[in-house]
């Protein structure tokens, strides 16, 4: 198997992100935070009232190609101080509204290179200083490829779905300024929770791979056999070219090149065998692992089960009468005169 290049020119970020699928660095100065602020506020007129939102959901092919543009302008100066052997495919913004519907669902990113040979990654930069209140992000450190490799894409399950209560378990927060930069690898578990401030919180993120690496999507048609997904080629840009985001990322893709049907299917854990993979991913990334801990009620039936199997000294509840009757004196003077 050929080994994936270096993309970050320091060897010791490099050894860093190799081991916890993240790295937080600086990134944009003042000036670049303001301008990217600025325009945020000019493309963005009129706001949700609620939720989560990514520029990529928008149909309108125009502003997200303006803001795609512009994000690798503005990043470029950046990128070049901390990448090597790279190119970038495009970028947007991600807003959250101060409302508690906010949060961003556990998942990882989209499959969009071949993992084995090249790395794509997710540069989320924050607009605002982030707080634990304003919707951070939360990441799985080490749960990133070849920990546990799997093929992603929106018609697919992650591995994870059966019993994603404990990779929630298994996150930590990145509490990190405006402008510093959490590079994630596409394949890093992560989560956003509820902007809970008084204000919008503006980040945003920009797509990052191995230079020439060519982008591809994966497709798997609803009752198809189990273990069938369609592969494609793709441009670069081709987030940007779904037109209505929800329906479209669920549909057969009409960009690209099809290259064939490939043999796989999401290996799906849960219980002792997903909590044996987490434990394994987060200790190897140098972070500890939490211990799930059992549920009050469930606590409380084993320690009732605990107590009641405790064997406890014998007491005879019997009345003098009722255990010194003829027959039983009689029994116990055959036995003692037997022994």
């Amino acid at each position: 198997m050929e080994k994936v290049p270096p993309i970050f020119k320091d060897p010791e970020q490099q050894k860093l992100f190799d081991r916890q699928g993240f790295l937080v660095v600086p990134l944009l100065n003042q000036e670049e935070i303001a301008h990217m602020d600025q325009l945020f506020d000019e493309v963005h007129p009129e706001l949700p009232e609620y939720g989560f939102y990514a520029g990529s959901y928008s149909s309108d092919f125009e502003y997200k190609k303006r803001v795609s543009e512009e994000i690798k302008v503005v990043f470029k100066r950046a990128y070049d101080s901390i990448f090597e052997n790279y190119e970038t495919f495009g970028g947007a913004y991600l807003f959250k509204m101060p409302t508690p519907d906010s949060d961003l669902f556990i998942h990882q990113d989209w499959t969009v290179v071949d993992e084995s040979r090249q790395i794509a990654l997710n540069v989320w930069v924050p607009l605002c200083d982030i707080t634990p209140e304003n919707g951070p992000l939360m990441v799985l450190p080490g749960s990133h490829y070849p920990a546990y490799p799997v093929l992603r894409a929106p018609t697919m399950r992650y591995f994870f779905d059966h019993d994603y209560q404990q990779a929630m378990n298994q996150l930590i927060p990145v509490i990190v300024p405006a402008g510093t930069a959490v590079v994630l690898n596409q394949s890093l578990i992560h989560y956003s929770p509820p902007n809970r401030s008084d204000k919008i919180r503006k980040a945003i993120t920009s797509g990052v791979k191995t230079k020439g690496a060519q982008m591809i999507f994966h497709f798997k048609e609803a009752g198809a056999a189990d273990n069938l997904i369609e592969k494609f080629e793709m441009d670069d840009d081709f987030f940007i070219h779904f037109e209505d985001f929800f329906k479209d990322i669920y549909k057969r893709p009409t960009v690209g090149k099809s290259i064939g049907m490939v043999e796989y299917s999401v290996p799906m854990l849960s219980g002792n065998e997903l909590q044996s993979v987490l434990r394994t991913m987060k200790q190897t990334a140098g972070y500890e692992f939490v211990e799930p801990k059992i549920p009050e009620v469930q606590e409380q039936l084993l320690e009732k089960e605990m107590v009641e199997n405790v064997q406890q000294p014998w007491v005879d509840e019997r009345t003098f009468w009722e255990t010194y009757k003829p027959g039983n004196i009689y029994r116990e003077l055959v036995s003692r005169i037997k022994k």
